[in-house]
């Protein structure tokens, strides 16, 4: 009998240790289990906090994308109109090189027109020196033989007045036939009635 007692307490020393190295395991087992479900909680944070970040940056950069899709906008829209305001420029540009060049094309006829008229001037008035010393040697050929046009009567007084003495050679038709009054008054000769180009006052002292 004390030999049973023995065995059986010895099963239940035997029975409580297994008891006790379960409990054990089970804590160890527990805590092993809630170390893991500390760490995955853990790595659900981060997985979360790291998915809210991913989120806020692709907001961010929707919105930047957003605001350089309206800056490309806006620039094209300027360099349209640049580009506008530059063809119109250079238009005017070549309108006023046109224009330029017009007014010198221009500026060069009347030039010459003037060039030509001034040859024309200088012939003239070379002609006119011409005819006013062929009048002076007329007068001069008159005096010295004692008879000179416009003296046919011998009283050598104005043709158009008939007071004043005839001192006013009408070119071209050398007639000595008006006085200095009446010399710059009329247009025409009134002996042969032809167009007065020019005058001669001449001194007959």
């Amino acid at each position: 009998a004390k030999f049973l007692n023995q065995m059986e307490k010895m099963r239940m020393e035997i029975e409580e240790r297994k008891k006790q190295q379960l409990r054990r395991i089970m804590a160890a087992f527990g805590d092993a289990m809630a170390k893991k479900m500390r760490e995955k909680e853990e790595q659900i944070e981060k997985i979360i906090k790291t998915n809210w970040e991913l989120e806020e940056r692709v907001k961010t950069l929707c919105l930047q994308n957003q605001i350089w899709r309206d800056l490309a906008q806006t620039n094209e829209a300027t360099a349209n109109a640049l580009r506008s305001n530059l063809e119109q420029v250079l238009q005017q540009v070549r309108e006023n090189d046109a224009v330029r060049n017009a007014g010198e094309l221009t500026d060069d006829a009347v030039s010459c027109c003037g060039s030509s008229g001034e040859v024309e001037e200088r012939e003239t008035d070379q002609k006119r020196m011409r005819m006013c010393d062929d009048a002076e040697k007329w007068v001069y050929r008159g005096k010295k033989g004692g008879n000179y046009s416009g003296e046919s009567d011998g009283k050598g007084l104005c043709k158009s007045c008939g007071e004043g003495e005839s001192t006013v050679l009408l070119l071209p038709c050398r007639h000595l036939c008006l006085c200095t009054s009446c010399g710059p008054a009329l247009n025409a000769c009134p002996i042969c009635h032809s167009a007065k180009n020019a005058s001669v006052l001449v001194n007959l002292s």
